[in-house]
């Protein structure tokens, strides 16, 4: 009697085991039909913004520079190839990348000015058929007397910082 009831335990264990294993099919029919409907709903719509994306889209003529604006490189940083300036547009700073044609954060690409090249402590800018360059104050006591006020005041440079080599210690 013993023995019976070990094998039918056993049996009975066997079973709940193998319950937990097998999910019922009307359930699991009805989870993959709503997956599926998801899958399917979220591939149109990735279809329908890639659709929008590559159309081609009317742009606006590019603006053209007006004559009054300004421009005045206020900083230049960074390591040859890799440079960064910002540069002031009738009083608003701009921060282009050496490789990047528009500003970061540009929202207006068309009333952007596009950066040409950086060069020699200058920075060359076009916008329409206008190509504008602005270049770094001199830094000497006597040359910005010299030069006059600027309406637009240059930031400040900043000083050269001491970067430690790669896994050397300082």
């Amino acid at each position: 009697m013993r023995a019976t009831e070990r094998n039918r335990r056993l049996a009975m264990a066997a079973v709940a085991v193998l319950a937990m294993f097998h999910a019922p099919t009307g359930a699991a029919e009805g989870e993959l039909d709503k997956v599926r409907e998801m899958l399917r709903i979220d591939t149109a719509r990735a279809l329908a913004a890639e659709r929008a994306r590559q159309a081609p889209v009317a742009r606006p003529a590019p603006a053209q520079a007006r004559r009054g604006d300004q421009v005045v490189l206020t900083s230049l940083y960074g390591l040859k190839g890799a440079l960064n300036a910002i540069v002031q547009v009738n009083g608003e700073p701009r921060l282009y990348r050496q490789g990047d044609e528009l500003p970061r954060g540009a929202t207006d690409a068309a009333g952007e000015y596009r950066l040409q090249r950086i060069d020699d402590g200058c920075v060359y800018l076009r916008k329409g058929a206008s190509v504008r360059s602005a270049c770094i104050l001199p830094s000497a006591p006597g040359a910005m007397a010299a030069a006059g006020p600027p309406s637009v005041a240059p930031m400040p440079a900043m000083p050269p910082m001491f970067v430690p080599p790669l896994g050397g210690r300082p």
